[in-house]
């Protein structure tokens, strides 16, 4: 909980996370803004006509962890490195008929793909690392 407090605290900070927090968002779905993403330290650059899109997607509540880690160091690195903003539900604000929490990604369509992919790497790896075999078989 205290790792969600420095997050939400982090991003509360940020002049372009208030605009983007008070907007729309239905899940499974691209919304337009009619605001552009400018940020300091992201690898990947946009131009101020670029149309910052948002999707939801879906996190088992028990894998959730996982895609923010320990005092929210994956949430930070996959925000950071893609360029997209990510939002995590509140517990117990699950997609309409299952117990996955929601993750609103908002950014260019480049910077969204780049974070849905970076969020599926880390459940896999976690869930699925990789096999090692032994050389002695």
């Amino acid at each position: 909980m205290h790792a969600i407090d420095l997050i939400l605290s982090k991003l509360t900070d940020d002049p372009h996370y208030s605009q983007t927090m008070h907007a729309p968002f239905s899940y499974a779905a691209y919304n337009t803004m009619n605001h552009g993403l400018n940020g300091a330290g992201l690898k990947f650059q946009h131009n101020k006509d670029d149309i910052t899109n948002s999707v939801t997607i879906g996190v088992a509540d028990e894998h959730i962890g996982l895609v923010v880690g320990r005092g929210g160091r994956n949430i930070m690195e996959i925000s950071q490195t893609s360029g997209a903003r990510l939002k995590i539900s509140d517990r117990g604000d699950f997609m309409s008929g299952t117990t996955d929490r929601k993750i609103t990604i908002t950014g260019s369509q480049r910077a969204i793909r780049a974070a849905e992919d970076m969020i599926m790497q880390k459940l896999l790896m976690a869930l699925w690392p990789p096999v090692v075999k032994d050389p002695k078989l």
